[in-house]
């Protein structure tokens, strides 16, 4: 039987892994997505562009996710306002038995590089979209007006964090009470027991120059829904006018 340090490091190397925060990214301090590095030819007259839809890849990924899972811990204000700013504190745990690997750098520009050859770039991105239902069944959900997002080089590991199962990626993200979309059917009403969702949408993104042919391209990895939140939304404080007199 083992004794001493040896028998402890042991011990210790056997023992499950212990739940815990991984990483912690202030998306609320700042991030940049990567513009694109290489163009067509000036010398070519009739360049041009088009987008690859992967929808096979898409249908794929988007069936539901089992090794993640998407928690919104807070809200601040826990209530809020119509039309008003907030912030959000967004779990990605990993409750699967194997390591995640999910984007990890703020900075785009830092992870982006163009293959030997000088005709293509490719990178990893994985964001976070707010949805909120006011409606009364809670069925409606409108995309809110939110951005943040993590950027991975695919050939640099380092890019990216690891999630070993029961770790999690904290996430501090901005957003506002407002529609996001082009159209909000139903809008955003007040609702002392309204619905927020996260969206996490994680993607590789290609730009390929072929001659005088551009191509951008979007590979699906996972989309992932959070568990719904509930949250209180309310009116905008009424403005009162400055001409106002105080009795």
């Amino acid at each position: 039987m083992l004794k001493g340090p040896r028998a402890a490091w042991l011990l210790l190397l056997a023992a499950p892994s212990v739940a815990q925060m991984a990483a912690f990214r202030d998306l609320t301090s700042g991030w940049r997505p990567p513009s694109d590095h290489i163009s067509v030819p000036q010398s070519c007259d009739k360049p041009q562009s088009t987008i690859a839809d992967d929808d096979e890849a898409r249908a794929a990924g988007a069936k539901k996710t089992t090794d993640l899972e998407l928690t919104i811990v807070s809200t601040t204000p826990a209530a809020l306002g119509i039309d008003d700013e907030f912030t959000a504190i967004v779990r990605l745990k990993n409750v699967g038995s194997q390591p995640v690997m999910v984007p990890a750098i703020t900075d785009g520009e830092q992870i982006m590089r163009t293959s030997a050859e000088g005709n293509e770039e490719t990178y990893e991105v994985g964001d976070i979209t707010f949805r909120l239902a006011t409606d009364p069944k809670h069925t409606a959900p409108v995309f809110l007006s939110s951005a943040g997002a993590l950027f991975a080089n695919p050939n640099d590991a380092s890019s990216y964090v690891t999630l070993k199962p029961g770790n999690w990626l904290e996430l501090k993200l901005r957003g506002a009470v407002q529609c996001g979309a082009a159209q909000c059917l139903g809008g955003i009403q007040p609702d002392n027991k309204a619905v927020l969702s996260a969206w996490w949408y994680q993607r590789l993104l290609t730009h390929r120059i072929s001659g005088c042919e551009e191509t951008h391209g979007s590979h699906n990895i996972r989309e992932l829904d959070s568990l719904p939140f509930s949250v209180e939304v309310r009116n905008p404080p009424a403005k009162t006018s400055s001409m106002a007199r105080k009795f």
